[in-house]
């Protein structure tokens, strides 16, 4: 199993581990045909944080580290090397500061009470 802790370690910015990653994982796939993927690695994204943690999300919830008896096949094999890739790009791009030009175009979320709406509230008089 290859690992990747140092490769992903030695690199500065979310943008560089999210190209990292996606070289990595069409290594893994070989370049297969989005059909002939399993289920579970079809559709996996890197092209912003938030893909890749919805991508992380799927691949911990398809391949749980406790169901360790199916690891003899290869495709199982494959999936759980590219778990354990995403994982630890996760964790690297987590150490990092967003990148600059990625908050430029993030919106602040809505507070409950819809202060940041940009609408005036009534007042009852």
């Amino acid at each position: 199993m290859m690992l990747y802790s140092d490769s992903i370690a030695s690199l500065k910015t979310r943008s560089e581990v999210r190209g990292f990653l996606a070289t990595q994982l069409n290594d893994l796939i070989g370049g297969q045909a989005e059909q002939d993927l399993p289920d579970e690695l079809s559709g996996l994204a890197t092209g912003s944080d938030r893909e890749v943690i919805e991508s992380c999300r799927r691949l911990d919830k398809s391949y749980d580290p406790r169901n360790t008896g199916e690891g003899k096949y290869p495709r199982t094999a494959m999936s759980r090397q590219i778990r354990d890739l995403f994982a630890r790009a996760l964790h690297r791009m987590k150490e990092l500061p967003p990148d600059p030009r990625e908050t430029l175009h993030v919106q602040a979320p809505a507070s409950p009470d819809g202060a940041n709406s940009g609408q005036k509230r009534r007042t009852r008089r």
